[in-house]
């Protein structure tokens, strides 16, 4: 199984309901497809970039997930079809933080010494 990352926009006027059924659902389906939820983040509601459907605020959910690849799709056709849904992103999390951590090592000691003696 892959992991994956999974953003969601909906409208913000929306009770705090409608987020937990489309949380509710985005789990029920991943169930269906073997898949877990790991992370749940909710962000509220924010101001956007841009316009989006004439809606400068949206309402931000954040979810990191264990799914075979089947799941991915279905999850994308639920989330296009939905109007409340203004945007949605699922992205495969390639482990972006061990490889940050292992390339910050090699910078630092790739780096020239701070304490070094000063030219006179």
């Amino acid at each position: 199984m892959k992991k994956y990352e999974l953003i969601f926009i909906l409208k913000a006027e929306l009770p705090a309901t409608e987020m937990e059924a489309r949380v509710a659902r985005v789990k029920e389906i991943l169930a269906e497809h073997d898949g877990e939820v790991t992370q749940e983040n909710h962000w509220g509601v924010r101001r956007m970039a841009y316009e989006i459907q004439y809606e400068s605020r949206g309402n931000y959910m954040f979810l990191k997930f264990k799914s075979k690849g089947t799941a991915v799709a279905e999850l994308d056709r639920y989330l296009r079809l939905d109007d409340q849904v203004l945007r949605h992103l699922v992205v495969v999390d390639e482990e972006w933080e061990e490889r940050n951590r292992v390339a910050m090592a090699k910078r630092r000691q790739n780096r020239p010494e701070e304490n070094a003696a000063a030219p006179e």
